[in-house]
């Protein structure tokens, strides 16, 4: 029996163009009409009901929404799929007991409330951080359901899940379509699209209802909300003791391109609130693109460097990219990487765990920025230099 419904469709943008890239014109307009009469079908009135009224936003999440609507308990996931938004309404009816989870994200979440035995499936074990979890992938207690080119319809619908949880991007390699079309109850989930770090861990709360522990979910959200707000109180104080705020950038360069998190981004919030001056940080994208030349001539004003893309030595850096050599934070042994914590076969803890720690992340960025002896112990950042 399904356990999760999608109840309607709320909003699509421009989805003739997204379509006709895919489909061609005519199957485009197809799909077109067809999406829309399930939209319009989800806001028909039953027995002269009232219409469905809107649900309240979260304190800090701007793509999700839990509430009362039409005489049930829905969620609103909101998903930025390229340049569309596709917005749909969940029911949210009785725990689920067996779920695939297809991103690091939500395991982590999942692993968080102590629900690893609800997972009967992932796309890929290797990716996995959590040693127990990984362990009951290679005995094959947990399916390896594959994605994008790997993904075995087949395995999913054998599994028989109450729930398949996937993401949409808007690239070639989404799944979410062909798993809808066989019928399968589907959920979207786009934490990674928030702004804020308690924006992401505020998702937390709809595993919560989605597995019959919200109370736990709810006392761990706000748990981690307080003590991130403490800290950054804390951090604020002692910041405004120090007359220079140290300067930090994030991002690499790839083909003379310069790849950096937007002034409004995940990485950026956590910079300002762990008192670091983000040199982007008035830009409103959440996405930005230099040339190599702009960021060399900031070089030497650089105190701090976050992300260096995939690059997890000083050696790697500069074989791709020499000229990074003449950025300050990078002469002064200044750069933090992500992945001091990695599972059995090199899975990256920071995409799993990290997303429902925000006090513990916001810890990190302290430490990294002020090199304070007495800040705490880092759990996912480290100095590249130090091996």
């Amino acid at each position: 029996m399904r356990t999760i419904k999608i109840h309607k469709m709320l909003k699509i943008n421009t989805l003739r163009t997204f379509f006709r890239s895919i489909l061609g014109a005519r199957t485009a307009l197809l799909t077109l009409l067809s999406l829309s009469l399930l939209a319009c079908s989800g806001e028909k009135k039953e027995n002269g009901a009232k219409d469905c009224a809107p649900l309240p936003s979260l304190q800090y999440s701007k793509n999700l929404k839990i509430g009362e609507s039409c005489g049930e308990r829905v969620a609103e996931i909101r998903s930025i799929v390229g340049r569309d938004t596709l917005t749909r309404r969940f029911s949210l009816e009785k725990p689920l007991s067996r779920v695939v989870a297809q991103s690091s994200a939500q395991i982590g979440y999942l692993l968080k409330l102590g629900l690893g035995d609800r997972i009967v499936g992932v796309s890929e074990g290797q990716y996995i951080a959590d040693s127990a979890l990984y362990a009951r992938v290679q005995k094959g207690e947990v399916v390896e359901v594959g994605s994008g080119t790997t993904l075995s319809l087949e395995k999913l619908v054998a599994l028989k899940p109450d729930l398949v949880m996937n993401f949409a991007t808007g690239a070639g390699y989404d799944d979410y379509e062909r798993i809808e079309a066989l019928g399968l109850p589907l959920m979207l989930t786009s934490e990674w699209q928030e702004d804020h770090p308690l924006a992401k861990a505020e998702w937390i709360k709809l595993y919560g209802i989605l597995f019959g522990v919200e109370q736990l979910a709810d006392s761990i959200y706000e748990q981690s909300k307080l003590v991130y707000l403490v800290t950054k109180i804390f951090t604020d104080i002692n910041a405004a003791r120090i007359p220079d705020c140290p300067r930090v950038i994030a991002g690499m360069s790839y083909g003379g391109v310069w790849y950096a998190p937007g002034g409004q981004s995940y990485t950026a919030q956590l910079i300002r609130d762990a008192g670091g001056c983000y040199l982007w940080a008035s830009d409103s994208s959440r996405e930005l693109r230099f040339s190599l030349e702009e960021i060399i001539a900031l070089a030497d004003s650089v105190d701090v460097w976050f992300n260096p893309g995939m690059f997890s030595t000083p050696d790697e850096i500069l074989a791709t990219e020499p000229r990074v050599a003449a950025i300050k934070a990078f002469k002064e042994k200044r750069v933090f990487q992500n992945d001091a914590r990695k599972g059995p076969s090199g899975g990256n803890d920071f995409y799993e765990s990290a997303v429902a720690r925000p006090e513990k992340v916001l810890e990190d960025f302290i430490w990294a920025i002020n090199a304070s002896p007495d800040s705490a112990q880092p759990r996912w950042y480290r100095n590249i230099f130090n091996f």
